[in-house]
């Protein structure tokens, strides 16, 4: 028997970069075996900044944590890739693992 839980956990509302607020909701068991392959190929060093293919594995990770909120962007790398930003994808990540999104502060 396959029962959704959607109402059981309440999801986080996070403003994307294009405008659109999405709905995130933590992984699913199947999608974290997906994104934990794509995870640890994510090797950011402060010293060298952000590689192209770090942004490919961001974009990536980001495809399937949002393969079910939005599975038409989430299989559209470049129209995801503009959806993007780092603070969207900060969010979009906490989210996805489970955890609290916090705010960074206006300024």
């Amino acid at each position: 028997m396959s029962t959704k839980n959607k109402d059981l956990r309440e999801g986080q509302l996070i403003t994307f970069a294009d405008g659109v607020e999405r709905t995130v909701y933590p992984l699913t068991i199947r999608q974290l075996r997906n994104f934990m392959k794509i995870a640890e190929k994510l090797d950011v060093d402060a010293e060298q900044g952000l590689t192209d293919q770090d942004i490919d594995n961001m974009v990536e990770a980001a495809g399937i944590a949002l393969q079910k909120v939005d599975p038409d962007l989430a299989n559209d790398p470049d129209a995801l890739e503009d959806a993007l930003d780092l603070r969207c994808f900060s969010g979009l990540m906490a989210a996805s693992m489970g955890n609290e999104v916090e705010e960074a502060p206006n300024e």
